[in-house]
């Protein structure tokens, strides 16, 4: 998938890059635009195995649980939140890899946006729970 996207995300991309954090970028309408390695270590997959996706590609991919093994409703789902509300959210959740792996994460999700008030998407910075 090409990266087009405002120059702003293009700017985060790189510095997510940067991070040893692992960090996920989306798109305002879900599209999964980047994660950089530190995130594919718990994603199961390279960014460059993987590219972009749309919403519910990696929601099929990365399915995302409560404690009890049950999809995780949307109003529980940080990412979910952050991209349909604009709200920060946070939470803890157990997630299933393209790997196969089941983990626990602590996922932050926060809304980008411009200066000019304009929606750039979602950062998510994921850390497992041991």
């Amino acid at each position: 998938m090409l990266f087009r996207s405002p120059v702003e995300l293009i700017l985060a991309r790189q510095w997510c890059a940067l991070l040893t954090t692992p960090v996920l970028l989306f798109e305002p309408d879900g599209t999964l635009v980047y994660f950089n390695e530190a995130a594919a270590a718990l994603l199961g997959r390279t960014y460059g195995e993987s590219g972009g996706m749309s919403r519910p590609e990696w929601q099929a991919a990365f399915r995302m649980e409560d404690g009890l093994g049950e999809t995780l409703a949307k109003g529980e789902n940080p990412l979910a939140q952050a991209l349909d509300q604009g709200v920060p959210a946070q939470a803890q959740i157990a997630m299933r890899g393209m790997d196969g792996q089941l983990r626990v994460l602590q996922v932050t999700s926060v809304p980008l946006g411009s200066l000019s008030q304009t929606k750039l998407g979602v950062m998510a910075l994921l850390h497992e729970v041991r």
